[in-house]
């Protein structure tokens, strides 16, 4: 597995690769970090200058940032060091999303870790920002940590997950992927699946065929995905009955990133795993769709798989 942790030297960054640290990485990964330094202050043109002792001035800063970057960036490398795990550094300047997007394309990333804010303090991300721009772009799984993962000051050190499934090629991806990560065997895992009747179909048989008839069908429609989301559990567990995990699996109605939220409160799930689409097979997810949704208004980590 390729993994991208991206990192600017705030509280979130050191949160996010806490969080890498958890998650067991498998043997022959390779994890890259990535420190995007931003200059954000630059030395002020001085009437007693000439343009070779501002551009001396301009370096000086430049090393000096860079030079802090390469320090933070090597004692994370440290800290994530571990037998048959590879770890590289590099420190770069530019646009953040930006160059994150360009090092998952040129190392082929599995999955890129980022922090939902960074130095710039915000309290959740916006449209626009780093975190939703790599989950908008990024073509692999994103995690998106909030703070320390929380497991790790429990007594019992149990980590509890939410997965939310739908039975799409994705969530089958965010099988495999939870079995890659070798999640501690004292995980709790839950397991989620959204019943939501379709609208149209029951516009579509009122129209046809009358009131009665639309809810007899409106009943046997229910019905049928109930059927269909308790075997999709069952496949679920049996699919991750392997990992000897303490699972709960739930069946509920409503609006799927609703339901995904009131559930995260629920279980007080410390890493929330949702797909990036869904049966739907929308080639990107937009704005106001489940996953981003989620991704926005939730209170803990997301990892929203691809």
């Amino acid at each position: 597995m390729k993994i991208l942790l991206a990192v600017d030297q705030s509280r979130n960054s050191l949160a996010a690769a806490h969080w890498l640290q958890g998650l067991h990485i498998p043997a022959s990964s390779v994890v890259y970090l990535l420190d995007i330094v931003e200059i954000k202050q630059w030395p002020e043109w001085s009437t007693l200058d000439d343009a070779r002792q501002f551009c001396d001035k301009i370096d000086a800063v430049r090393e000096k940032v860079t030079t802090k970057a390469r320090r933070f960036i090597s004692r994370l490398a440290e800290s994530l060091s571990r037998p048959r795990v590879e770890v590289r550094t590099d420190v770069v300047e530019g646009i953040p999303g930006a160059e994150i997007l360009t090092a998952i394309d040129q190392h082929q990333i599995d999955l890129v870790v980022v922090g939902a804010k960074g130095l710039s303090g915000i309290k959740r991300f916006l449209l626009g920002s780093v975190s939703e721009w790599i989950l908008s772009d990024a073509p692999c799984s994103v995690l998106v940590v909030r703070g320390e993962p929380r497991w790790t000051r429990r007594k019992a050190r149990n980590m509890r997950v939410l997965f939310a499934t739908d039975g799409s090629q994705d969530s089958q991806k965010a099988i495999a992927l939870l079995k890659g990560l070798n999640l501690p065997k004292s995980t709790h895992l839950h397991i989620l699946h959204v019943l939501e009747t379709s609208d149209s179909l029951t516009r579509m048989a009122g129209g046809i065929t009358g009131h009665m008839r639309a809810s007899q069908l409106t009943a046997a429609i229910k019905e049928t995905d109930e059927q269909i989301g308790k075997k999709l559990l069952q496949e679920t567990r049996r699919s991750l009955g392997r990992r000897k995990f303490r699972m709960e699996a739930v069946v509920t109605e409503g609006h799927a990133a609703d339901e995904i939220l009131k559930a995260i409160k629920r279980t007080r799930a410390d890493l929330v795993v949702v797909g990036s689409r869904g049966l739907t097979g929308l080639r990107r997810f937009l704005l106001g769709s489940v996953a981003h949704k989620v991704a926005r208004n939730s209170s803990s980590s997301v990892l929203v798989v691809r």
